[in-house]
């Protein structure tokens, strides 16, 4: 992918950060080189940055003196623009003029930050995932990340191209839908595991009713008639001595009112007044024969069953069991209720859960064929990184060779675990990619954390994204420090290296070298007034003379030394020639 395919910032400006009030930074494409003295400012134009893109905010940096600080940067956006920041332009739906996107970001004093992307306030994450489409940044932390393996990988991953992308991202597709069936079948064993143990309490339930078959309102009843059974002597007593005053046959109180009852009756219709008392007497006369019937047969009955107590004591021991097991209202009366009216609906519960099994053992079918299309799936992404990687490997060795690092050697190890256990799948597939290098000839092959010093990783991670940049369409890459312990040739050759990711993309060097600064297609300085205050013309592009005088003072520390301008012109002419 050429550079004028790919995205690329274009600007960037800034308000009160650190030492600068205020600055504007024009980008071109190319190769951009910013350079200055010591303190003059070039680190807070990556800071910046670092803001526009979601990094971490921090009133300390605003400007003393100041409220707020604030940046913001213009990108422009490939017209073949890659899915994922398709994707991203759908979701947030950011304001796009003239195919520029326009990314700010404020902090105040009081610590309060704000994030806007196209004119549209948005959560700092929110840039921060643009930014991973559009710029990739380098700098000491970014060179620690490459000794660890993930990184590598991703690394790996980026070479491999388009036709790799498309195959991790189907591989994980399988990858989900192998656990997403895994998850449904694990669930559904609980269900089922719990569905067991509902049906043996319903069929529980359903036998322990079945033996006891309690009736609506029956404890209430049995009790009653416990509390009668239990006090039989003194009912009989009472009802005995009750019975004999109203049925005896000699004398008893009915035959007295009727005796009232004739008298009243020999003067009927002579006072109406007596007739009212005769009525009502003749009414309880009635109604104490009908008393005296009941008395009579509840007298009889007291000793039918000698065994009643007994037998009540025996229902009432059942009925109580059979709540304490199944019952789940705290009123023991309420709950023999619930329980007859679960125990009636019990059958056709256990009918509705029967069943089960089968959906399982068809999930576990489907389960193992998808298991096989993962693992065919991971054996190809494995085959693929093998590929990638023999060949990444011999390119970077080609390229950090001409960093003056003639007999070193670089490649790329991969362990591939077995793809029969499905422990060893991870959302990246069977493998663990490991970088090894050797800095001289013969040396082992160590991985770069144990084999590569610092300056020797920052080169090495500029061969990488050499090569990698010709394969994948990020627009533009940043570099701080990757010039960091080394000069002379290797810094000439590390020029040389950056101008040749150039050719493919936008990049961005913060350097105090001369030899890689000279290679510069849009050459910034960063000029520090005399008051420590960074004004818009304290940053500016030098060309001709000026240029050659920024070279003489990143060479010797005196832009006007006569011997430091031929040098300086010697450089240049070494570098375009």
């Amino acid at each position: 992918m050429s550079e004028a395919d790919r995205s690329a910032l274009e600007e960037i400006s800034i308000r009160n950060l650190g030492v600068i009030e205020n600055a504007v930074v024009p980008f071109t494409k190319g190769l951009n080189v910013l350079t200055g003295e010591t303190g003059a400012g070039k680190t807070m134009v990556l800071t910046a940055l670092a803001l526009i893109l979601g990094g971490k905010s921090d009133q300390d940096l605003i400007r003393s003196g100041s409220e707020r600080l604030s940046a913001a940067g213009i990108f422009r956006l490939s017209k073949k623009s890659e899915p994922e920041l398709k994707e991203l332009l759908k979701t947030h739906d950011p304001e796009i003029e003239n195919n520029r996107l326009l990314f700010t970001r404020s902090v105040s004093s009081d610590g309060k930050a704000r994030a806007n992307l196209g004119g549209v306030a948005v959560p700092a994450s929110v840039l921060a995932n643009f930014g991973e489409e559009l710029i990739e940044i380098h700098g000491q932390s970014a060179n620690v990340r490459l000794t660890k393996t993930v990184r590598q990988r991703e690394l790996l991953d980026r070479y491999a191209g388009e036709k790799f992308a498309e195959k991790l991202s189907r591989y994980r597709d399988d990858y989900q839908s192998y656990h997403e069936l895994s998850k449904n079948i694990a669930e559904l064993k609980v269900a089922l595991k719990k569905r067991d143990q509902e049906i043996a309490d319903l069929e529980e339930l359903v036998e322990a009713y079945a033996k006891i078959r309690p009736n609506s309102g029956e404890l209430s009843n049995v009790e009653n008639d416990i509390s009668r059974l239990d006090s039989i002597e003194d009912l009989r007593a009472g009802a005995a001595m009750a019975d004999n005053v109203l049925n005896s046959e000699s004398e008893n109180v009915l035959i007295s009112l009727a005796i009232a009852r004739r008298s009243l009756e020999s003067i009927k219709g002579k006072d109406a007044q007596l007739d009212e008392i005769r009525e009502a007497l003749v009414e309880s006369i009635l109604n104490l024969n009908d008393v005296a019937a009941d008395l009579s047969r509840y007298t009889e009955n007291l000793d039918l069953d000698p065994n009643a107590l007994a037998n009540a004591q025996d229902r009432r021991a059942q009925l109580n069991s059979i709540i304490k097991k199944f019952g789940k209202n705290p009123d023991k009366y309420q709950a023999l209720e619930e329980i007859i009216v679960d125990a009636e609906k019990a059958k056709a519960r256990i009918i509705d859960l029967t069943g089960g099994e089968d959906r399982i053992t068809a999930l576990s079918k489907e389960l193992e064929a998808s298991f096989q299309v993962l693992q065919d799936s991971a054996q190809k992404i494995s085959g693929l990184r093998a590929a990638s990687a023999k060949k990444l490997g011999n390119l970077v060795t080609t390229e950090v060779r001409q960093l003056a690092m003639p007999h070193a050697t670089f490649s790329l190890k991969i362990n591939t675990y077995d793809s029969a256990e499905i422990k060893n799948y991870s959302i990246n597939g069977l493998d663990e990619v490991l970088m090894i290098f050797a800095s001289h000839s013969g040396g082992e092959l160590l991985p770069i954390a144990k084999a590569a010093s610092g300056g020797e990783l920052s080169r090495l991670m500029l061969a990488l994204e050499v090569v990698i940049a010709e394969s994948e369409p990020l627009g533009t890459y940043v570099f701080d420090e990757v010039d960091a312990g080394i000069g002379g040739k290797a810094a000439i050759e590390v020029g040389r290296r950056l101008s040749a990711l150039s050719k493919n993309a936008q990049v961005i060097v913060v350097t105090h070298l001369a030899q890689v600064a000279a290679w510069a297609d849009n050459h910034l300085v960063v000029i520090k007034s005399e008051s420590g205050v960074i004004t818009e013309s304290s940053i500016t592009k030098v060309a001709g003379a000026e240029r050659e005088s920024e070279i003489a003072r990143m060479l010797s520390g005196q832009e006007e030394s006569a011997i430091a301008k031929e040098h300086a012109k010697e450089l240049l002419t070494i570098v375009r020639g």
